[in-house]
């Protein structure tokens, strides 16, 4: 019997999606969104910094948090690679703003076109929201340059939110340039999945999934997973996707902690054999 058909799914439930009906609202993840919502809907706090570490949702997070931004008061301009010059992200903001741009004009005829363009998105009940995913990998120079870009907003206006999106080294960059540190209006950084959250996530997965009946992990099975994968979503998926495999190969009714254990001894040894 097929994979779906033997766990009654209509899907695969632990794929690397970024698919928003797959998203799980974790303590951590749900407090990042009303965090992120607040800092756009409040509109005078310049700036906002979201950080996690790897695999742990951010950009799923973002995904759905651009989802729910819909609305015609805002215009989200997002970079999910932020490893540009100023003036290639300067030309980016400004074709989605609709105006034609060329990243070699230089930087202050963007910057000036730029500039020029804020206030008749203002005039027509808008806000630009520039969101700058990876934005670790932004070089010193550059972000020091972003953040000019929030010296426009003032005199009672407030025409753009900088939100800068990125791995835990991101805190640490942004700490070395006081000034914008000091124009971080908000952070946030994402958690792991607790114990409990785990066995919600496996659950909510299977159900996005197409799955009706029980859940098929035991609650062994599920502590074991938690266990080795820290609660981190991406490991999570990677491990309950395999186990479910290897259940399935078996015939085995319910995912069992065997196929975890052979899933996660496989990983350690692949993972000892390609350290340097």
């Amino acid at each position: 019997m097929e994979l779906l058909a033997y766990w009654k799914l209509r899907e695969r439930p632990f794929e690397a999606t970024w698919d928003t009906r797959f998203f799980y609202p974790g303590r951590s993840h749900n407090e990042a969104l009303h965090r992120l919502q607040y800092l756009v809907s409040e509109g005078s706090m310049n700036a906002g910094m979201f950080t996690g570490e790897i695999g742990c949702g951010k950009t799923l997070t973002t995904a759905v948090f651009r989802e729910r931004l819909k609305d015609p008061r805002f215009l989200i301009a997002y970079l999910e690679n932020s490893a540009f010059s100023f003036p290639e992200i300067l030309a980016h903001l400004l074709r989605e703003m609709g105006v034609e741009a060329d990243p070699a004009a230089g930087r202050f005829a963007l910057y000036e076109q730029f500039r020029g363009e804020l206030p008749k998105l203002a005039a027509c009940g808008r806000r630009l929201v520039i969101v700058l995913d990876e934005a670790q990998d932004v070089d010193e120079a550059t972000l020091k340059d972003l953040k000019s870009l929030t010296n426009l907003n003032g005199g009672g206006k407030d025409y753009l939110t900088l939100l800068l999106i990125g791995q835990p080294e991101l805190r640490e960059v942004v700490s070395r340039m006081p000034p914008l540190d000091q124009r971080i209006g908000l952070r946030f950084h994402l958690h792991p999945l607790t114990r409990t959250e785990t066995v919600d996530y496996l659950a909510f997965r299977l159900r996005a999934a197409g799955h009706c009946g029980e859940t098929i992990f035991t609650d062994e099975t599920i502590g074991r997973i938690h266990e080795a994968t820290g609660g981190v979503p991406r490991e999570l998926n990677r491990v309950a996707k395999l186990a479910l495999e290897h259940s399935w190969v078996h015939e085995s009714p319910l995912v069992a902690r065997a196929s975890v254990e052979t899933v996660v001894r496989d990983w350690e040894r692949h993972q000892l054999s390609s350290a340097p």
